[in-house]
Formats: C-alpha cells, structure tokens, sequence
C-alpha cells in the first residue's frame, strides 16, 4: 500500500512539473496568433468584401498589421520581403523578367 502512494506522488509531481514546463509554451503559442480583423486601406477604412465596402481598394499592411504589431519590425522580416530586398536587373540572366529569388508577382 506504502509503495501505490508513492508512485502516486510521483507521478503528481511529474505531471506538475510536465505542466509547469509546459505552460509558458503553451500560452506564448496562444498569444502568437492573430484575432479576428479587418483589412483596412492605406487611409484607415475597412474593406469588407461582402458587403462591398472598398473591396475594390488594395489593403494596406501599415493599416492593418500596424494596429498591434511593430510595422518598422515586421516590414524586415522575410514574410514581408519575399525577396524585395535581394532584386538585382541581372538576378537572371535566362530570365530577365525574373528579378529576385521572392515571391513578388508570382502565384
């Protein structure tokens, strides 16, 4: 009997260890994620594409990421690059057309 409470014990203390290592993971992979929002426009209006509002306007990301995000940081990451910042004329001598390894204009 002495030896099923203290494998209980252990195995408690084990799951809250567990847990407790856990937790940060878990609540920083919470907080990393993006509510629910609107696309906005350079001037701040919100596009809604069902009922028309703007949706014939581009989004603007200072607008729309800059709301809760730092848009001077984001603006370096590679997500919002995708190869703006490597764009040479002669990145491809075969395909002229083609300016830099990013995704700028392709689907």
């Amino acid at each position: 009997m002495a030896r099923r409470k203290y494998r209980f014990w252990v195995m408690a203390a084990l799951a809250l260890g567990a847990a407790a290592l856990l937790a940060p993971v878990l609540a920083s992979a919470k907080l990393r994620t993006c509510p629910p929002f609107y696309l906005k426009t350079e001037d701040g209006k919100i596009i809604n594409p069902i009922s028309g509002e703007n949706a014939d306007q581009p989004f603007s990301t200072r607008q729309t990421c800059g709301a809760c995000h730092n848009y001077d940081q984001i603006t370096k990451g590679y997500h919002f690059q995708q190869g703006w910042d490597r764009v040479k004329d002669d990145f491809n001598q075969k395909k002229p057309w083609v300016l830099s390894d990013g995704m700028m204009g392709k689907f």
